[in-house]
């Protein structure tokens, strides 16, 4: 039976190797797309959900810290009123009031409310035996919310004629036996608060929301349009813990994360709840370039491979094409000598059977 009565088949051991190669990647690529498409969304929403929680929970402490180094000088105050003359207590007040761009006001006054001392004398002799500070500073240390400026408010009254707003810190001040003979306070500036919200959120790249006991927003890093989630809202009444994600009162989805608590060492609780939100629409960005990514390493690994597939093909499998090219001259009668196959082993055998056929004494019809 001669050469010409075989059907060859029509796929050469080079193109199988190809079709293999690009068969498995066209596998591995739709397989990599659908993991991609159903995973990487979820997977940067958990991580979004937690560097929410994190960076809330940061911007609290900074807060917090912050307010405590305010909380620690009035401690030394009311240590040193005990002991002191009025004049010195009043140069430690004015030292600690600095320029009045953060403390607004700090004052010392007896057990009847009257304040016979404070920095640059502002309110002595005032009564503030009615002031929340002062009655719950001869109990105890007392933090106040944010409020508007009330026997202060034309002292301190600044170029838009709108009445300052403060955050209140009390302690009481003992004599040597332990009995409370005065209150010590400062008023800290509320927009001093405000320019450190806005800051740490800056930093931070997150939007924060402060609320008090009530749940009443009272200060904010960024304009608030619309009402706040309503899950965020709810947690903020109940003020406890949390974390979520839905639409506000924008029509924006938000992750965002609830800090029920604002508390460091022994500063008192202002009742304070700080939220902090980030908008789920840069998950979007965050995607793109993600599948952007991918992408460019798949085409990178697509060449690569291609590349390594070629020279492959090159090195091992065109000897063996060219082995049978010439195997199937001499088997049509010509006299030429089977070519040398050093690639592979496999290959140098059949071309050694091809050259002992070729020599062989007898001729196969």
């Amino acid at each position: 039976m001669s050469a010409q009565q075989f059907a060859l088949p029509r796929i050469t051991l080079r193109g199988s190797l190809y079709a293999f190669v690009l068969i498995t990647m066209l596998i591995v690529g739709v397989g990599a797309a659908l993991f991609f498409r159903s995973r990487s969304e979820a997977i940067l929403n958990q991580n979004l959900d937690q560097a929410v929680r994190v960076r809330t929970t940061s911007a609290a402490q900074n807060m917090a810290r912050s307010l405590f180094a305010d909380w620690q000088a009035l401690g030394f105050l009311a240590q040193a009123a005990s002991g002191r003359d009025r004049e010195a207590i009043r140069d430690l007040m004015n030292g600690v009031r600095g320029d009045g761009s953060r403390i607004s006001w700090i004052g010392y006054a007896n057990t009847d409310g009257e304040v016979i001392e404070a920095a640059d004398g502002m309110l002595v002799g005032q009564d503030v035996s009615a002031r929340p500070w002062f009655i719950a500073g001869l109990e105890g240390g007392y933090a106040g919310s944010v409020h508007e400026a009330v026997l202060l408010a034309n002292l301190l009254r600044n170029e838009s004629g709108v009445p300052p707003q403060f955050i209140d810190l009390a302690q009481p001040v003992k004599n040597e036996d332990g009995d409370t003979i005065g209150v010590v306070a400062m008023h800290i500036d509320a927009g001093w608060m405000a320019r450190l919200l806005k800051e740490t959120a800056d930093d931070l790249r997150m939007g924060l929301l402060l609320f008090d006991a009530s749940g009443k927003l009272i200060l904010s890093s960024t304009q608030i349009e619309g009402s706040v989630g309503e899950h965020l809202q709810s947690a903020v009444q109940m003020g406890t813990a949390d974390a979520s994600q839905e639409v506000w009162g924008d029509g924006t989805r938000y992750f965002s994360s609830l800090v029920p608590r604002i508390s460091y060492e022994n500063l008192p609780n202002f009742g304070w709840r700080l939220a902090g939100r980030i908008d789920a629409g840069s998950v979007g960005s965050t995607t793109d370039y993600l599948r952007s990514a991918v992408l460019t390493a798949l085409a990178a690994a697509v060449g690569l491979l291609l590349l390594a597939t070629f020279v492959y093909a090159r090195l091992f499998l065109a000897p063996l094409t060219a082995l049978g090219a010439s195997a199937a001259r001499i088997a049509e009668g010509s006299g030429e000598y089977p070519i040398e196959v050093a690639s592979t082993r496999e290959g140098a055998q059949i071309a050694a059977a091809v050259a002992r056929l070729q020599n062989g004494p007898g001729q196969r019809s």
